[in-house]
């Protein structure tokens, strides 16, 4: 007999979900779900500011990609990849991520990236969840670097995992014309003020 499947909306935002539930849960379209340890969270899809900081970034990438042909595998956009972190019941669509060649394979059959960015959005809880929660859950999923780009700011927090130090986060913000450093990227050359090109500000607020 087949299993009815759970069905979720915007109206079940803060329900509470077994990471089974959610992996097999069917979502209604037009916004984007992650489980925050057993919390679900539904989110508006972002605005237009943030989703052309996201293009900034990933056509920066993809010069260093044309550069370093070997490198990468791909660069996968929220709802292309999932972390998914069994230990603290999430699962988490980061705004960009980026999978190497020779990376691992998970138990799903996919290559598990090694760096994922996330552009945080407004609000106070926002701002937790990127700048607080994911770079726990992040850390215990295993990647090599999380990169939080902040619009408010106006900079990017490069994390990068410290393996000699019990797998602690080392940390470098980076403002303006300076470039984004990264240890998976040797030579990557973009810089934080080309995030902002073209970013057209939001009513009320600079993006």
């Amino acid at each position: 007999m087949a299993t009815t499947r759970i069905q979720i909306g915007p109206a079940d935002h803060g329900r509470r979900m077994s990471l089974e539930e959610f992996l097999e849960a069917e979502e209604e379209p037009g916004y984007r779900y992650e489980l925050a340890r057993g919390v679900l969270e539904v989110t508006e899809v972002p605005n237009d500011a943030h989703g052309k900081i996201v293009d900034n970034l990933r056509e920066a990438l993809s010069v260093y990609r044309r550069a370093h042909p070997r490198l990468f595998l791909r660069i996968g956009h929220a709802g292309e990849v999932r972390l998914i972190i069994p230990g603290l019941g999430s699962d988490r669509n980061p705004d960009m991520a980026v999978v190497f060649h020779d990376a691992p394979v998970d138990d799903r059959g996919r290559r598990v990236p090694a760096l994922a960015v996330e552009v945080v959005s407004p609000g106070a809880s926002a701002r937790r969840r990127d700048y607080e929660e994911k770079r726990e859950e992040y850390l215990a999923f295993g990647l090599r670097e999380y990169w939080i780009v902040d619009p408010k700011d106006r900079a990017v927090t490069v994390l990068s995992c410290d393996e000699t130090a019990n797998s602690t986060w080392s940390e470098r913000v980076v403002r303006g014309d300076e470039p984004i450093v990264s240890s998976l990227l040797p030579g990557f050359a973009g810089t934080v003020a080309e995030l902002w090109v073209d970013v057209e500000p939001e009513q009320g607020g600079a993006a």
